[in-house]
């Protein structure tokens, strides 16, 4: 959406960090502190905890490597980290069988992407000025209202002047225009309820970290199913990259379960494994 849907990211604020220690060795602060910035969470407790779970495992997979006799010296140590992992973790590519059988029973995944053409008005509110948003949704039923009423006499809809007049984002130089959108092409929380709306004018405002949004659909292409054929290839790199993920994480997992580790407490998930 334009600048009015670029993605947004905070860094934590700084907090006393823990101590970790791994088999004895105390990893720096410092380490710790820059790490903080590739990681993302609401609370900065949760960041703490990513980043110090990374750099527990690269430790673990760097001292591994180096057991087995790996060079990780200077600027070795990715590159014996992922040697290492080429060694010593081994998985089943699926066989065609288990590709079908995947297809057959995700085919809601497999389709064409959807394709919408939309006009927006956007009624900005900062997400931590409550009075604001409360402002801007009444202002955008008001919007939807008069936009309604023009409907129902039949009159020249005033859908452009009013995102001109009143719209936030750049596109109310062309009335509001975004043009067509797919999946992925603005931000999440707004793009979960357009892709739900059918063709029109939105009853409702739609809400996103930027205000809210008097919303037109003048055009709704829904995905179509695909074929097997067109999407083997897809389907079979899915699940190798899935294997090879719970593979690597059960490796991991029991280096951890050997290591001697303090200050985090290292949690799993199909998410997390930090390389």
């Amino acid at each position: 959406m334009s600048s009015c849907g670029t993605q947004e990211s905070t860094a934590p604020s700084k907090e006393a960090l823990p101590v970790i220690t791994v088999n004895g060795v105390t990893i720096a602060e410092q380490a710790l502190a820059n790490e903080l910035q590739y990681h993302k969470g609401s609370q900065f407790e949760q960041v703490v905890q990513q980043a110090g779970q990374a750099l527990i495992i690269r430790q673990l997979l760097i001292n591994q490597a180096n057991s087995k006799g790996f060079d990780v010296e200077g600027d070795n140590e990715e590159n014996a980290v992922q040697q290492l992992l080429a060694q010593e973790v081994s998985y089943d590519d699926p066989n065609e069988d288990t590709c079908l059988r995947y297809f057959e029973q995700n085919r809601s995944k497999f389709t064409t992407m959807p394709l919408m053409e939309v006009d927006h008005i956007l009624l900005a509110a900062a997400k931590d000025d409550i009075e604001g948003r409360d402002a801007a949704k009444n202002n955008a039923n008001v919007i939807i209202s008069q936009l309604k009423q023009e409907q129902a006499n039949g009159e020249t809809p005033t859908f452009a002047a009013l995102a001109k007049e009143y719209s936030a984002c750049p596109s109310k130089e062309t009335g509001g225009s975004l043009g067509q959108i797919s999946k992925g092409q603005t931000v999440p929380e707004f793009e979960r309820q357009l892709m739900n709306m059918p063709e029109g004018l939105v009853d409702k405002p739609l809400e996103s970290r930027y205000g809210f949004h008097v919303v037109n659909i003048s055009r709704k292409i829904d995905g179509k199913p695909l074929e097997y054929d067109m999407v083997s290839d897809k389907v079979r790199g899915y699940l190798i990259h899935r294997a090879s993920h719970l593979a690597i994480q059960a490796y991991i997992q029991g280096l951890v379960e050997q290591a001697d580790i303090s200050g985090i407490n290292v949690k799993f998930s199909d998410e997390n494994v930090y390389i």
